[in-house]
């Protein structure tokens, strides 16, 4: 089933299941729900048996192939997919194994030549969903836009992308897009509340109103980890202290397994703290912690507003390194020093 706020889009296809174009572009945030109605529309048209509602009947054959992942007339194209493993370096013998890449590359693409010229398994559709759509490199990218242009019967790409203006123009215009916007606060809150979690509203702002990205924190624990981590960026600001560096990187350690919380969420955090102190200091309303303003507002107050600015610029550059493998502590507490001088009084 699709989100409720995507109602409208879905009733705009349900009509013309059997007519729809050959390439489809959902375009939209991050978390708002474009993979469910792309596996939706893709298990629809898989279906043998749809329901009266309009959605697969999740009860024949090919429902329960798609279930299970494995529909002959389905492929996803995904970075680090089993198709970029299988190049010729990886091949050769003695090779060492490589990082999984955050691409789509060229490879992946050729391997749907034979896939979209035979005739479905099941007489039906065939579909390809493709996210993110702008994580193809250029060579890739020019690989797809020959089946657009000249597209096979029956087949329906679907491409998933949070940033559409990365997309080669070309590819854009041979498919028609859906705009996924975020829903209405008061929605989104409503769905959050019937899903379970207990502080819709807060997670919603520091998410920036994502519905499924603030369910998503809520259920791996993340919420109660940035109350912490806030906790200590007041104190710090309060005493010029690089202790919390020490706690936070026990932190990292203990969730080293389930790689939730790393070094890059916390540059996020940092900078969603920092861009409320700027805003607080310039409009005096606060973003992504607006329950967090009677901490924000001293700090703000006793800040310079050119201090600022510079910690956020400087985060944006921390941030494209903090996947690199460097030694958490003085990473850090480096992070934590450039917050400080960023809150400092004065230039």
């Amino acid at each position: 089933m699709v989100l409720d706020w995507h109602s409208s889009l879905w009733l705009r296809l349900a009509g013309r299941f059997d007519k729809l174009p050959h390439a489809l572009l959902l375009a939209g945030p991050q978390g708002v729900g474009k993979s469910r109605f792309a596996r939706a529309l893709a298990a629809r048209l898989l279906c043998e048996r749809p329901g009266p509602d309009g959605f697969a009947c999740g009860q024949c054959a090919g429902c329960r192939w798609f279930q299970g992942g494995n529909h002959p007339d389905l492929r996803l194209l995904e970075p680090g997919g089993d198709e970029a493993a299988e190049t010729a370096d990886e091949a050769a013998e003695g090779a060492a194994a490589k990082k999984k890449s955050d691409q789509i590359v060229i490879e992946q693409v050729r391997g749907l030549e034979k896939f979209v010229n035979l005739g479905a398994h099941r007489h039906g559709y065939k579909v390809v969903l493709i996210r993110p759509a702008e994580a193809m490199n250029l060579a890739a990218a020019n690989s797809l836009l020959k089946m657009l242009e000249e597209p096979a019967s029956g087949v329906l790409f679907i491409l998933i992308s949070n940033n559409p203006m990365r997309l080669l123009p070309t590819i854009r215009s041979r498919c028609q897009v859906l705009s996924f916007a975020k829903p209405e606060r008061a929605a989104a809150e409503q769905w959050l509340q019937a899903a379970g979690v207990a502080r819709p509203g807060p997670l919603l702002a520091r998410t920036g109103g994502v519905p499924l990205a603030a369910k998503a924190m809520a259920q791996q624990g993340l919420d109660d980890q940035w109350d912490a981590f806030l906790t200590d960026l007041a104190e710090a600001a309060a005493t010029g202290s690089l202790a919390p560096a020490g706690r936070w990187e026990i932190r990292l350690k203990q969730d080293k397994g389930g790689a939730e919380l790393d070094k890059a969420t916390l540059v996020g955090w940092l900078q969603k703290w920092v861009y409320d102190l700027i805003s607080i200091k310039l409009t005096g309303l606060a973003r992504y912690h607006p329950e967090q303003a009677e901490r924000l507002a001293p700090i703000a107050e006793r800040a310079s507003a050119a201090n600022l600015v510079d910690c956020y610029n400087e985060l944006l550059r921390v941030r494209a390194v903090a996947r690199h493998p460097l030694n958490p502590r003085l990473f850090l507490e480096d992070l934590l020093a450039r917050y400080l001088k960023g809150v400092a009084p004065g230039r």
